[in-house]
């Protein structure tokens, strides 16, 4: 954030201050967790990533995907929290919106508004139990995770154009005739419409403006739509959120925004929506439909299926235009003015805008580097910095957590004096060494009153730090393995299939290269071997590489550093340590979201809840969306061995300038999975098997395959198919129903009896009901196939997908992809089916 002016008047000046002091109130009183049996782990940005611009004004939904790496449930009764930064309009406490159960992913989500104000806006959000003891991500689990924004002076905004206000000019009918407008209570099976003034959402909190409720015919697939008269002019954008109406737990609907060109319906968007707890917002840019003449803008709802208990919501459905508006200029410090706090694993912006602000280290006043405390100890440490700027550091400037190990530390501190340029100051914090043994760093620096950040070196914007060792950790240790020296005895592969090691940079299979002393984000480089690992060039593209069985020891720990190779700033990937038992399933042992932040992160597993049994290891790393630039680096990746004699290659980059800190990360305490059972089968080559204990049944997937949304009751298991066609995704879902009265796939529901094909087949013995039909959205068509049987009274269903895409929406068709041979390794799948047991 650039500031304008260094003026501020007295009034803002003891505002600022009564505001710093309600900050460090707020931190005071915020009671930390006591054990560890609350942890959480970042996952990703459901929606709003780092720096997305907003117009001043604008509402919009900020979701974050938390993993619940703890042995709590984190039950309904937990909130997310407000903790600091600028607030943007959300509520102070969010409760669940659902249980969350050790091992389990869920997404939090908080209505918010961005601020009337130029510049970057960050809020930090925690987790709080229901004793109101907080924890968060990171070293100790007690770091925040934030919303970051930016905001640009706003064009006039008008709504040229509001659905709900003209409601009954609208023409609403179902498949049989007009719908009356007012709704007419006495035939509301043939489906209604009704304006309601601020609906609570299936996320449970208020829709925040009039909506559009629009229930369709009371019938399998019933459908209710409205025909509004609109003009429109070029740049006109329609623009909703959409979502069921709260506890609507059947709703399953259809939404979609369609024109009359004459008498022709034309369909310009549509979004199937399900009761998932979440909203999702909509912006249609009308410009290619504005010089047409249409008779009309149609709002569309569908079931999806059986119509019961469907309450699908329009919020604030509305066609906006953009007008030129006058440029605001905001006093600094004002009203909307963003309360800085520096994030963990962040670099430290804003920065100061001039040279006014700058600050020089003189010495550690306590606390030297590398002094050794016992864990949980609590000590102050004090530095004394000197003002070598030109402007006067007052009582309203603070000393400011940025990054690495915070130590249960407040996240601002008011500076005790006011101190002149020229003049040296000692600041303190009240910090507690953390639980465990090991080395800690945390990163300081300063903020001006309007939150402006700014530290030391050339450019004043260097952190210092404090630097403490904890007592407690192995003195000698070794490499029992090393997954860099050992590159090309893994196998590797991606979705295109098997992948030669090494291989060549730049193949869209995907790739691995080994890399020796690899250049880090913060462009220092290691000391240690590494290995660069490039997804498929692909949508969500992996690659992996399976190691050899090694046989685990108590005490056995995973080290590596990791990070995105140095420049590469679109790198946005997921790391993952999988791993496997005796051919039995595949399961994720730990898993990290890596951002390209100029920072990395130093990983510290203790494997010995795999102790005593031989695990093929495998690195993974997943492209979080597009592939482009991620470039995965593992630095050093290996299991060391504690009391072997010998010393652990040093992970710690080398030939760092003096004043330029490398930001430690945080050590996670690492999961407690539970190992993988045997299984019964040999699994053919080129294949794993999926083992489900509970219910009694197993069977082999290509080793290519990737297995997520993991339950007692079922998983979702991705396969490899040919590129370079219209296919899209080949995906096997499994499912078990309990006490099921039929058996059937879950892929029929919501088809007409008699819509999909069915039959019985015996495979290998065991009787299927095989089903299989097609479905289709907008540009997209949906084969599918599912083999069902029984055991007991459970249902067991495999049920196989062929996503592709419709060619007629690419400028430059694909070539159609081979159904027989894509889906000839259903059948492969459906034959290794065998039941464990009675």
């Amino acid at each position: 954030m650039h500031r304008s002016s260094k003026a501020i008047t007295f009034v803002s000046l003891l505002a600022l201050i009564a505001s710093s002091f309600q900050v460090i109130g707020v931190q005071a009183q915020k009671a930390a967790a006591l054990s560890y049996c609350d942890q959480a782990q970042f996952v990703t940005d459901v929606t709003v990533p780092d720096g997305t611009g907003f117009y001043w004004g604008v509402t919009f939904q900020k979701t974050w995907r938390l993993k619940n790496v703890s042995t709590c449930t984190w039950t309904t009764s937990y909130n997310l929290v407000y903790v600091g930064g600028s607030q943007m309009g959300a509520p102070s406490v969010v409760p669940f919106p659902q249980s969350v159960a050790p091992g389990q992913t869920v997404d939090l989500t908080v209505p918010m508004t961005a601020p009337s104000a130029p510049g970057t806006f960050i809020g930090y959000w925690e987790l709080q139990d229901p004793s109101g003891a907080y924890f968060g991500i990171g070293s100790g689990y007690s770091h925040s995770f934030w919303v970051k924004i930016t905001t640009t002076t706003p064009q006039q905004l008008v709504t040229s154009f509001d659905f709900t206000q003209n409601i009954c000019s609208a023409q609403w009918s179902y498949d049989g005739g007009p719908i009356p407008c007012p709704m007419n209570t006495t035939k509301l099976n043939y489906g209604y419409v009704q304006v309601l003034d601020n609906p609570t959402l299936e996320t449970g909190v208020g829709a925040g403006a009039p909506s559009l409720l629009t229930v369709p015919q009371n019938k399998f697939n019933g459908s209710i739509r409205g025909t509004y008269q609109v003009s429109l002019v070029p740049g006109d954008h329609f623009q909703t959120t959409i979502g069921c109406e709260y506890q609507a737990y059947s709703c399953f609907a259809t939404f979609e925004l369609d024109y009359l060109n004459g008498s022709s319906l034309v369909t310009l968007w549509r979004a199937r929506e399900k009761y998932d707890g979440l909203v999702y917002p909509v912006d249609i840019d009308l410009t290619s439909i504005s010089h047409a003449r249409i008779n009309g803008l149609v709002l569309i709802v569908s079931a999806y299926g059986d119509a019961s208990g469907d309450l699908p919501i329009w919020v604030a459905p509305r066609i906006v235009r953009y007008l030129a508006g006058p440029v605001v200029t905001p006093t600094p410090g004002g009203p909307g003015a963003p309360t800085y706090t520096p994030y963990p694993g962040s670099s430290p912006t804003p920065f100061s805008a001039s040279s006014c602000d700058r600050a020089q280290f003189v010495s550690d006043v306590s606390v030297p580097d590398g002094t050794t405390f016992t864990p949980n100890t609590s000590f102050t440490k004090t530095w004394r910095l000197q003002n070598v700027g030109t402007c006067t550091w007052t009582t309203a400037y603070n000393l400011i957590f940025v990054s690495g190990d915070r130590m249960s530390a407040p996240a601002s501190v008011l500076l005790p004096q006011t101190v002149v340029p020229g003049q040296t100051v000692d600041v303190g914090v009240n910090l507690t060494a953390p639980p465990t043994g090991g080395e800690f760093r945390g990163y300081w620096e300063l903020a001006d009153p309007s939150g402006a950040v700014f530290g030391i070196g050339p450019n004043a914007d260097k952190p210092f730090w404090v630097d403490i060792r904890v007592s407690g950790t192995a003195t000698t240790s070794s490499a029992a393995y090393d997954f860099a020296a050992n590159l090309c005895q893994a196998q590797w592969m991606s979705g295109a299939g098997s992948l030669p090691c090494p291989g060549s940079d730049g193949d869209a299979r995907g790739f691995v290269l080994g890399a020796s002393n690899p250049q880090l984000e913060n462009g220092n480089s290691s000391n240690a071997q590494g290995m660069i690992t490039f997804p498929q060039n692909t949508y969500n593209g992996y690659i992996r590489g399976v190691y050899p069985p090694f046989m685990v020891q108590s005490g056995d720990h995973f080290q590596s550093i990791v990070d995105c190779a140095y420049g590469v700033t679109q790198c946005f990937v997921v790391f993952r340590l999988d791993y496997q038992v005796n051919g039995g399933i595949v399961q994720t042992f730990w898993s990290w979201a890596e951002k390209y932040d100029g920072l990395y992160y130093a990983v510290n597993l203790d494997l010995s809840p795999l102790a005593g049994q031989n695990v093929n290891f495998i690195l993974t790393v997943l492209s979080n969306g597009d592939p482009t630039g991620d470039r995965a680096v593992w630095v050093a990746p290996q299991i060391v061995r504690s009391g072997a004699g010998g010393a652990v290659p040093t992970l710690a980059p080398t030939n760092i300038p003096t004043n330029t800190p490398v930001p430690a990360t945080p050590t996670p305490a690492p999961p407690t999975p539970t190992a993988a059972p045997s299984a019964t089968n040999t699994p053919q080559p080129g294949t794993l098997t999926y083992v489900n204990q509970t219910y009694g049944f197993e069977f082999n997937y290509p080793i290519q395959g990737l297995i997520s949304n993991q339950t007692a009751t079922g998983a979702h298991i991705t396969l490899p198919f040919a590129p370079g066609t219209n296919l899209v995704e080949k995906y096997l879902d499994v499912n078990v129903a309990t006490n099921a009265a039929t058996c059937s796939s879950p892929q029929t529901q919501g088809y007409a009896p008699g819509s999909y094909q069915s039959q019985q087949v015996a495979i290998n013995g065991i009787n299927f009901v095989k089903q299989s039909g097609e479905e289709g959205t907008a540009g997209s068509v949906f084969d599918w196939v599912a083999y069902s049987t029984l055991k007991g009274t459970n249902c067991i269903s495999l049920s196989f997908t062929l996503h592709s895409s419709d060619p007629g929406v690419y400028p430059t068709p694909p070539p159609t992809f081979d159904m027989a041979s894509e889906s000839a390794v259903f059948l492969n799948i459906v034959s290794s089916f065998a039941f464990l047991g009675p």
